[in-house]
C-alpha cells in the first residue's frame, strides 16, 4: 500500500469525508436497524475510530412508517416523557407514538443505541428520517451507498408466480373443486326473507 503520492492521498480523503449512507426501513426490526445505523453516524464502522474523534457519515432511512417489532413490543414497550413539571410525567406505548409521528420511534432507538456520550446530540444530527420514500432531491444528490437490511422482506401470497406456487411443497392434496380466494373472490350470498316469518306490529 503506497504511503504517499495522489493514490495514497485519496485513500486518506475517502477514509475521513463523510459518506451519505441509505436504507429501506420497511419490516426491519427498529432496534437492530437503529443499532447499525448509530454505528455509521458515530464512525464505529470505520477502521480509524476513536470515541473522541467525530469522524461519522450521514445516514438516510426512508419508509419509517412501515418499521417492524417484535410481538407485542407495539403495546407493552413505554416511553417516559417527563417535562419537570409537576404531573406532567407519563409513560406512552409505542404504538400511540407511532402513530403521531412515524419517525419518532425510529429516531428514539437511534438515539438509545448512540449510548451515553458527549457527542450524542452531534451525531444524531446526521440522520434524516423520512416517513415514506419521498426524498427531497437536494439529499438524494449526495447519496453514495446502500446499506445492507437487517433482515429480509417477506413477499406476499400474491407475489408469487405459479411456478413458485407449484413448487411448494404440498402437506395436503386439494381437490379440483377447490376454491382459491386470491384468485376468485366468493360472493356473499343474497339474502331471501322467509314469508313465514311474520314482522312484528
Amino acid at each position: 500500500m503506497a504511503t504517499s503520492g495522489r493514490f495514497a492521498r485519496v485513500q486518506q480523503w475517502l477514509q475521513f469525508h463523510r459518506q451519505w449512507h441509505v436504507v429501506d426501513a420497511t419490516h426491519q426490526d427498529v432496534y437492530k436497524l437503529g443499532q447499525k445505523v448509530a454505528d455509521n453516524l458515530s464512525g464505529r464502522a470505520k477502521p480509524i475510530y476513536h470515541p473522541e474523534t467525530d469522524c461519522g457519515d450521514h445516514v438516510v432511512i426512508y419508509n419509517c412508517a412501515d418499521v417492524a417489532m417484535k410481538a407485542f413490543d407495539w403495546k407493552h414497550v413505554r416511553y417516559l416523557f417527563n417535562k419537570e413539571y409537576p404531573q406532567s410525567k407519563n409513560h406512552i406505548p409505542a404504538y400511540e407514538i407511532h402513530e403521531y409521528d412515524p419517525c419518532r420511534v425510529m429516531f428514539m432507538a437511534t438515539y438509545s443505541a448512540l449510548g451515553n456520550s458527549l457527542l450524542r446530540r452531534t451525531h444524531i444530527m446526521r440522520l434524516h428520517l423520512f416517513a415514506d420514500d419521498d426524498i427531497p432531491e437536494r439529499i438524494r444528490s449526495n447519496l453514495g451507498k446502500q446499506m445492507e437490511l437487517i433482515q429480509p422482506v417477506p413477499r406476499k401470497s400474491t407475489e408469487y408466480t405459479a411456478e413458485e406456487r407449484a413448487n411448494f411443497p404440498r402437506l395436503v392434496q386439494r381437490s379440483e373443486r377447490h376454491l382459491l380466494d386470491w384468485e376468485k373472490p366468493v360472493e356473499m350470498p343474497t339474502y331471501v326473507r322467509d314469508p313465514r316469518i311474520k314482522k312484528k306490529k
